[in-house]
């Protein structure tokens, strides 16, 4: 069996209005790297929002990092460039989850077929975040070789599957990761924080709800009911051994070296945390 390892690339965050609060998202890609037949494969799940200039240009909202500077220099970090991602593997085709695919022209970018529909015609409440600029480069790309469209459950390496689960959005789509130690899921915006996976626990959220325990919090941002939202999760947890939640600033960073499904506690979760004055 072929055994890969994890990455968490921090790329960037955005500081979103919460009710009159500020709410900081950090914004996430992971490296997947392992090999098949022999040879070395690096994937890279989601590609990462543009440069903050850019979002705040077109959403109004502040934050740092984003565009190619930030995810060159995080691939860096791991003694690679844009060069050497043999696969992009979107979750979804969001801003935040979607830009900088022109750093990557040789990759082959996949997605769920339904999510590149979703992209040209979105559930009105989402046409703010999906971007002209990715569908653009999705189009542009030459089949097979550059974009691959997938339907459904598609095994597409050995050790890599990816379950459709349409939720958040019309095409989303979790990547499972076999390691050493066990199966990673990484969720994206399924369930983009613990608390929404483990609303009863107080290691998950400072808010534990036992009427949850049993169940699934599930997002305001969707395509679709909470009862297939739930139903998606729960596949989910049946598939993986732990998950990786997209913008919770307390997922383990490298996979299987850091292994854990629930976080020691609600400490580090900077979320509500003020930004320091010169990121702000």
């Amino acid at each position: 069996m072929t055994h890969w390892t994890v990455t968490t690339l921090r790329i960037g965050e955005l500081y979103l209005q919460h009710g009159g609060a500020i709410v900081r998202d950090p914004v996430h890609v992971w490296l997947v790297r392992g090999g098949v037949a022999g040879k070395a494969v690096n994937l890279l799940v989601d590609s990462g929002m543009a440069d903050i200039p850019t979002v705040h240009q077109r959403l109004k909202v502040k934050g740092w990092g984003g565009g190619h500077a930030a995810l060159t220099a995080a691939l860096g970090q791991e003694g690679l460039g844009p060069q050497d991602i043999d696969y992009v593997v979107c979750t979804h085709l969001h801003f935040d989850h979607a830009d900088n695919l022109d750093l990557f022209p040789e990759a082959c970018v996949v997605v769920q077929r339904a999510e590149l529909m979703a992209a040209v015609d979105p559930v009105p409440s989402q046409r703010i975040f999906y971007w002209k600029s990715t569908l653009r480069n999705l189009i542009e790309r030459k089949r097979p070789a550059q974009l691959r469209l997938v339907e459904g459950d598609t095994d597409l390496l050995p050790g890599i599957r990816l379950l459709s689960v349409p939720s958040h959005t019309e095409g989303m789509q979790v990547v499972v990761v076999t390691t050493e130690k066990g199966r990673v899921a990484l969720v994206s915006d399924l369930g983009d924080h613990y608390r929404y996976w483990y609303p009863a626990d107080p290691r998950a959220t400072d808010h534990p709800l036992r009427s949850l325990s049993d169940a699934f919090l599930t997002g305001n941002i969707r395509s679709e009911s909470e009862r297939v939202w739930q139903a998606a999760m729960r596949r989910v947890l049946d598939n993986a051994d732990i998950v990786v939640p997209a913008h919770d600033f307390r997922i383990p960073l490298r996979m299987p070296e850091q292994w854990f499904a629930i976080p020691d506690s609600t400490d580090g979760d900077l979320a509500h945390v003020p930004p320091a004055d010169d990121e702000n």
